[in-house]
């Protein structure tokens, strides 16, 4: 007998432990058989199985009804959970980019005056290491040049957020070297 419940209480949590795609099927089925009326269900032949056991069917339903009720719940949380995670990251980021040294512009000034989205950056510049660290860049290539010079290449996020605010650069105050003199 004892293993009788125990083999019938392992069977039940495996069956709640059903994916919600199994679960549904299973609630829509009983919640037909429950809802149904009798002149549908004697088309299908279920009448007398419907009456004898509704009482099955219809625990069967509730149960399956909130096993998949609590499904879409977790799952509406992990999505508002995620979407508040990407929105505190790109806050962030974009905060980090609004306080960049004037060693961290410079760097990537190059990006964004030349528009390309890879420079040869020595990778024993802490400058480059922390921007790594902080994933503005990534090193593209394992190698180097000559030295220790890679190829790093800005993040697609912070390659758009750059280009959009140009002025976190200060690429209007050309430094003195970089004026041409034809220009003058």
């Amino acid at each position: 007998m004892e293993r009788m419940v125990m083999d019938t209480a392992k069977s039940f949590v495996d069956w709640v432990k059903l994916s919600p795609r199994y679960l549904l099927p299973i609630c829509i089925f009983t919640g037909f058989v429950v809802f149904a009326p009798p002149n549908v269900l004697s088309f299908f032949g279920l009448t007398e199985f419907v009456s004898t056991y509704r009482a099955y069917f219809g625990s069967a339903f509730l149960l399956s009804a909130a096993l998949v009720a609590s499904s879409a719940c977790i799952a509406f949380y992990g999505w508002l959970k995620r979407k508040h995670r990407e929105r505190a990251t790109r806050e962030y980021r974009h905060r980090r980019l609004r306080q960049l040294t004037e060693d961290e512009k410079a760097i990537l000034r190059g990006y964004i005056e030349d528009q390309t989205r890879t420079q040869n950056l020595s990778m024993s510049d802490g400058r480059v290491g922390q921007l790594v660290r902080e994933k503005i860049l990534i090193r593209s290539s394992s190698l180097g040049t000559f030295a220790d010079f890679f190829a790093f290449n800005i993040q697609p996020w912070a390659w758009e957020y750059l280009n959009e605010h140009p002025e976190l650069l200060n690429l209007s105050e050309a430094a003195p070297e970089d004026i041409d003199e034809d220009s003058c």
